[in-house]
């Protein structure tokens, strides 16, 4: 008789409507949840529909079903091909019925094999989840199955940081979504009694120095990739711009996103403009000793222009910004001289976000990011905003960036008005002091020396500058 390890009993134990596990590759947790199927099927609770990205490893699946089915004496039809009938489209599925009236079936990935299933006590299961192409569909379309009391159990090795798998295990592991979550690495394997299953199976001696050279030599056959396919490491590959890591080590100041806390130290504005189907986004940055502190971030959805120009006034009066950069792109043309005609054609900057024009923008973000100089607030919806722009080659071969569309949540709107804030950061023109003193108006200036030599002030602002010479000051 086949027993598991601990590793797998604990997997297959868990009764959480959605439980997820990283793990190493080729430790049995397929073959531990082709267990948790039968049982689960065998025994009437409903049935099992499972999904991964390949169609030997479906079969492979079923096989396993119907090794456990004999094992435990579970009554149970021969595994046999089935098609699946969906919108015109037949998916192929291999499937055991079993005598308690449920059915195992496992199919490749797809949404539609997953749509109008998930009755009480039915599981989905989706197996080497970072491989699928389409998992954020899929997922969407096995989530339903908590609706009615149904189960989701999602297994997989990683594949990268970026991936939507990731994610998922990242949102668990921070109490965003709910859900368990299970790590096993091989070194975790080993120590739960993996190489003795293997050397029972496969004649080798069982002792510690053969454990130790076959865990070697399965290292040496992964090579540069062990830290992701044996220790549950994501790569910091699949083009994500800003790698998560970095993102968290800039997160861990409290200070960070509390207006309360600003000094005396420049700040800019970064605008991402939107009306109706995005987030329009300002953050204001403050350079304090080279250090960027997010002070403030602001999110209107589906706001007049109007009271976006509002909120654009209130920022600038409270920090009184050396430069505001706006993103000028589409609609951004006339928003830009409306805030031009409020804070000042030397303050307020239109920025074309051409493709060329993204990867400086977004550059200086990322360095800023790189080199520990920037602080932001603990904040999951900007953290996954920052997260979402990735880097893909152009049919050229140059690089391009893109973000996936949220649902309800903007297009990586978070992540383009801080770019543009450090962007500004990062070339701001001449040296600058700050000085407190009273506020000056521009009408006060109009016909003053100063016009003649080229400054304006801001009306709203108590900041002089020079079209020649960058910022000047305050006065």
């Amino acid at each position: 008789m086949r027993t598991l390890l601990p590793y797998q009993s604990a997997w297959v134990g868990d009764p959480a409507p959605l439980a997820v596990i990283e793990k190493s590759r080729r430790i049995g947790i397929s073959w531990a949840e082709a267990y948790h199927a039968v049982m689960h099927a065998g025994t009437g609770r409903g049935d099992i529909y499972y999904q991964s990205y390949a169609r030997d490893m479906t079969r492979g699946f079923i096989d396993d079903c119907a090794g456990w089915a004999e094992d435990l004496g579970i009554a149970a039809g021969a595994a046999g091909e089935v098609l699946i009938h969906d919108e015109g489209r037949d998916i192929q599925a291999f499937r055991i019925a079993l005598a308690s009236g449920k059915q195992i079936l496992a199919m490749t990935s797809s949404p539609r094999g997953f749509r109008g299933k998930g009755r009480p006590g039915d599981v989905a299961v989706i197996d080497e989840a970072a491989f699928v192409d389409t998992l954020d569909a899929v997922l969407k379309a096995a989530l339903a199955f908590l609706t009615w009391g149904g189960r989701v159990r999602i297994i997989s090795t990683h594949n990268g940081e970026a991936n939507p798998f990731n994610t998922l295990v990242r949102d668990i592991r921070e109490a965003r979504q709910p859900g368990t979550l299970h790590r096993v690495t091989l070194r975790d394997a080993l120590a739960q009694g993996l190489y003795g299953r293997i050397a029972q199976l496969t004649d080798q001696p069982l002792t510690q120095p053969a454990e130790t050279a076959w865990e070697a030599a399965i290292r040496a056959q992964y090579g540069r990739h062990g830290p992701e396919e044996l220790d549950c490491v994501p790569s910091a590959g699949g083009g994500a711009w800003l790698l998560y890591d970095l993102i968290r080590a800039a997160s861990r100041d409290a200070r960070a996103g509390n207006p309360d806390h600003r000094g005396s130290g420049p700040c800019y504005i970064g605008v991402d403009v939107a009306r109706r189907r995005d987030l329009w986004v300002a953050a204001v940055l403050e350079d304090d000793g080279g250090t960027l502190w997010l002070r403030e971030i602001v999110t209107l959805d589906n706001k007049t222009f109007a009271e976006q120009r509002a909120e654009m006034r209130r920022l600038a009066r409270a920090h009184r910004p050396l430069r505001i950069l706006v993103d000028q792109t589409g609609m951004g043309e006339a928003v830009v001289e409306q805030y031009q005609e409020d804070h000042g054609a030397l303050t307020v900057e239109g920025v074309l976000l051409s493709a060329a024009r993204k990867l400086d923008v977004a550059g200086a973000l990322r360095e800023a990011f790189e080199d520990r100089r920037i602080r932001i607030p603990a904040d999951p919806a900007l953290w996954d905003d920052l997260h979402s722009v990735r880097a893909e080659p152009s049919a050229s071969g140059a690089p391009r960036l893109v973000a996936d569309r949220k649902d309800s949540d903007g297009h990586a709107d978070r992540f383009w008005a801080l770019a543009l804030a450090a962007f500004g950061a990062a070339s701001v023109a001449g040296p600058f002091e700050m000085r407190p003193g009273p506020q000056l108006s521009s009408a006060g200036l109009g016909g003053g020396p100063g016009a003649g030599a080229g400054y304006r002030a801001d009306p709203d602002l108590d900041i002089i500058r020079s079209p020649l010479a960058g910022p000047v000051g305050w006065r």
